[in-house]
């Protein structure tokens, strides 16, 4: 028996999609949902967020004339409905693996992807660029930017915001909001106020009736100023939108997310409407699943799951993550020390602070997605004699850079950065890739930088940190797990500053390894050994402060060295090591083993590295075949 054709197997791109009768809509959605869910339950990905958004995208689609009328999503992980809609539903299975979807919009897959993102608060900035740009141009075409309710807040986003209420432009702002405290204001009161300020009639009267009392001599200009302060006095208290009304917003909201035929009335309404507007939804992270909504946290990203109850693999219980070692070890120097308090931009979960929390509700400090104010305030901390342990993705960081340099670094302060997700961050691909920080923080005056190469590495130095005050300190590590077994918690950290570690003594060549490139390093050691050559191998812990002496020394018994650094290969520790490595040494270089100067895109760490020959194997054949042609012979 032939299987019955859907209404999305007649769905390729939006144009279709716009054929079909409104009235079908919901079922549209229906199908969309159940898509994803079937999808991911056996290939993972971002999973709540994109349930939360079926109805809107559905239709953002169906109003708008995409893709001459521009989406932009800000973040970006809840795309997946987009994708579907916008020729990639075929491809959906492939998403965040090696050569497949990325899990965020992405400019080479699709012209309906207008940027590549994966940090939040840019949308409104791009919008509101675009329109400026638009009507540079003469063109005619409706701009639409969807956020949602954590990254409006951040500075950026707030920035846009009050540069487009100054200009006026014609862009629209959707507020994708899923916290759902304020869902009292979804009902008849709020979708008969909004009928009314959407309406053609009620905005073109009310143009008329203040372009009339702009012309009353002498009372005119008064009156004027009366009337519009009760107009949005009455919206301020029957709408949540004075905020945006103050940054010159047009504010239309609270509604229902999910109901998709409002939506499309609404935003038919919407376009007509002149100047910036925004639209408020409120949404359900996780709608239609009920494990999802229940727990949307749990399931904001998903490994492949049941579908049946949403039962996911709990994993090898004898691994545990290196966040959730920063999380263990912060908790465990908390008991003694209530001086301690951690610092995170809206990462509780990814960093591994959830426990914490738990614990140490006062001592845990989430400032939402706020990464240059996280910095400045931890560095303020240390001025009232408080340790701070600041928890940050190391792609985040980047968005912290001048108070790094002006609120911490200049002026010394010790603050403890605790930098996750360093290096090569797989599946989330290369807007998430932390391959910068190496290069940065080696730059910054009073940084001192500890790279731990293993998981014994990252509870010893965190212990160690709490009592280093002689200037702000980083230790990054990569996503990655390690055996819990073979950790100890308490024991007392024996960490010297400036030293190194040697693993291995040979006179052919020295690999300089830096923190997470250690098992690739092993790896190759071993393959050159078994070939007959002779091999250093340097575990380089700590980068700043570095005894260059003693690392002077050990290159002074080798014939040439090499550098393996999970950075870009121009933004890694590679021109600090060389910078300081004496003249006479620098002629035994062969190269730095790194990522080269362009996108790293998605997949897992595994492939990544063999693509660009950072693994084990393709070293130990690229340094083989230099000491050949040296005449280096084993």
């Amino acid at each position: 028996m032939q299987e019955e054709s859907t209404l999305l197997d007649h769905i390729h791109y939006p144009a279709d999609l716009r054929n079909i009768p409104l009235e079908k809509l919901p079922e549209v959605c229906k199908e969309v949902r159940n898509y994803i869910i079937d999808t991911l339950s056996g290939v993972g990905g971002h999973f709540a967020s994109n349930l939360g958004v079926v109805e809107l995208t559905v239709a953002l689609h169906y109003v708008f004339d995409t893709p001459k009328d521009r989406l932009i999503w800000d973040v970006g992980h809840q795309t997946y409905p987009h994708k579907i809609l916008t020729g990639r539903k075929d491809r959906l299975n492939t998403v965040r693996k090696f050569n497949g979807l990325s899990g965020f919009p992405k400019r080479e897959e699709s012209q309906y992807d207008l940027y590549n993102t994966g940090h939040a608060g840019t949308s409104i900035s791009q919008a509101l660029g675009e329109a400026a740009a638009r009507d540079l141009m003469g063109d005619d075409y409706n701009v639409v930017a969807i956020i949602g309710d954590a990254s409006i807040a951040t500075g950026m986003a707030l920035e846009a915001m009050n540069h487009a209420g100054h200009l006026k432009k014609n862009m629209i702002v959707i507020l994708n909001d899923n916290f759902m405290s304020i869902s009292k204001n979804v009902g008849s009161i709020s979708n008969y106020l909004n009928n009314i300020i959407t309406s053609h009639f009620y905005n073109h009267w009310k143009r008329i009736f203040y372009t009339f009392l702009k012309w009353l001599p002498l009372v005119g200009p008064a009156m004027e100023r009366f009337f519009k302060r009760v107009e949005k006095g009455f919206k301020d208290v029957m709408t949540p939108g004075g905020l945006f009304e103050d940054l010159g917003f047009g504010y239309i909201g609270p509604e229902d997310g999910h109901d998709v035929l409002r939506l499309v009335k609404m935003l038919e309404k919407v376009k007509k409407m002149k100047g910036p507007i925004l639209l408020h939804l409120i949404t359900q992270k996780g709608k239609g699943y009920d494990p999802a909504e229940k727990d949307p946290i749990k399931y904001h990203g998903v490994t492949p799951f049941r579908k049946e109850d949403g039962a996911m693999d709990s994993g090898d219980s004898s691994k545990i993550a290196y966040s959730k070692i920063v999380g263990r070890m912060l908790s465990i120097l908390t008991e003694k020390n209530k001086r301690i308090a951690a610092i995170t931009p809206a990462m509780i979960e990814g960093s591994g602070l959830k426990e914490y929390a738990e614990k140490f509700p006062e001592h845990l400090f989430d400032v939402g997605i706020a990464e240059q104010h996280s910095v400045a305030f931890a560095g303020a901390m240390t001025s009232g004699n408080i340790v701070p342990y600041m928890c940050i993705y190391s792609t985040f960081l980047t968005r912290g850079m001048d108070q790094l340099v002006e609120d911490v670094s200049l002026m010394n302060l010790p603050v403890r950065f605790i930098i996750d997700r360093a290096g090569c961050v797989g599946p989330d691909g290369e807007t998430h890739q932390g391959l910068f920080d190496l290069g940065y923080l080696l730059g910054l005056p009073n940084m001192d930088v500890f790279v731990p190469s293993n998981g014994q590495d990252l509870i010893d130095s965190i212990r160690f940190m709490e009592g280093y005050d002689r200037g702000p300190i980083a230790i990054r590590f990569p996503k990655a797990n390690t055996n819990v077994n073979e950790l100890d918690f308490h024991k007392p950290a024996e960490m010297k500053p400036g030293t190194f570690r040697i693993l291995q003594k040979g006179a052919d060549v020295a690999l300089l390894s830096i923190g997470s490139m250690l098992e690739e390093a092993k790896k190759a050691t071993q393959i050159l050994q078994s070939a007959g050559f002779s091999v250093t191998l340097i575990d380089l812990v700590w980068l700043r402060p570095l005894s260059i002496d003693d690392l002077n020394s050990e290159l002074s018994q080798v014939r040439s060295f090499v550098i393996l650094d999970e950075s870009y290969i121009d933004a890694g520790a590679s021109g600090y090591l060389l910078n300081r490595i004496g003249q006479e040494h620098l002629s035994k270089y062969v190269r730095t083993f790194g990522f080269p100067p362009e996108p790293i895109h998605h997949g897992e760490r595994k492939e990544i590295f063999e693509a660009y020959g950072l693994d084990g194997k393709s070293v130990a054949a690229n340094i083989a075949d230099v000491l050949k042609k040296n005449l280096i012979k084993p």
